[in-house]
């Protein structure tokens, strides 16, 4: 028999049927002497949905839905997590990350979660080695077993791992709600056109206003 449509955003976000996703919030992508920002990217995005997200975590946490960080390991003395189809594409394009700069390097600072998203021990870290926080992880596995519906996305950057995440999810038959106010890219026009390609076909675009204030709507 077929599940209930969640036609508005309270069904959406109902604590009992969504899940946060925080996704690659990481020293290296998002905070000043990361490898990104030490190659040249603009982090300003980054740094400015901090604060933003921060609440959003806060907030969620009290409204008792469930929190996932996701962290990206790549690289590795022995690049045994990197294809040489990742690397041949990062060499292209990456301004020597990956190959002169390492990135998220197993237990180092730049692996770490930004200032202010630290985990605590009700939450769920998810470690992936490719863009989709899907791929050969048990995500899918945590979802399920604990009824998930939908998806809240949050994250760095807007165009790769969040896209392709939410992409992912949505093949999956998850919900997607994507804050677009709690993601970043290091290019304005790129994580503008990434939120309308996904609210378009991935799900819906919400800001995390809109999103805490439908939670206290909702008496949470």
């Amino acid at each position: 028999m077929p599940r209930q449509i969640l036609s508005t955003l309270p069904e959406k976000i109902d604590p009992r049927l969504a899940t946060l996703l925080v996704i690659d919030v990481q020293n290296d992508f998002a905070s000043p002497g990361g490898a990104f920002h030490r190659t040249g990217e603009d982090i300003t995005m980054a740094q400015e949905i901090l604060p933003r997200l921060v609440n959003l975590v806060a907030r969620a946490r009290h409204c008792q839905v469930p929190i996932i960080f996701i962290g990206a390991i790549y690289s590795t003395n022995d690049n045994r997590y990197l294809s040489d189809v990742f690397l041949h594409q990062m060499k292209r394009k990456k301004s020597g990350r990956y190959f002169e700069v390492p990135v998220c390097v197993p237990e180092s600072w730049g692996a770490e979660l930004a200032p202010g998203l630290e985990p605590r021990p009700e939450d769920t870290m998810i470690i992936k080695h490719r863009y989709s926080a899907f791929l050969n992880t048990d995500l899918e596995l945590r979802l399920r077993s604990q009824g998930i519906r939908t998806l809240l996305i949050t994250g760095v950057s807007t165009s790769v791992c969040v896209e392709s995440t939410a992409r992912h999810g949505h093949f999956l038959d998850y919900y997607n709600v994507i804050v677009g106010d709690c993601c970043a890219d290091y290019r304005k026009n790129v994580h503008e056109d990434a939120l309308q390609r996904l609210d378009l076909h991935y799900g819906e675009v919400a800001n995390a206003e809109t999103v805490i204030a439908t939670w206290k709507s909702a008496g949470r």
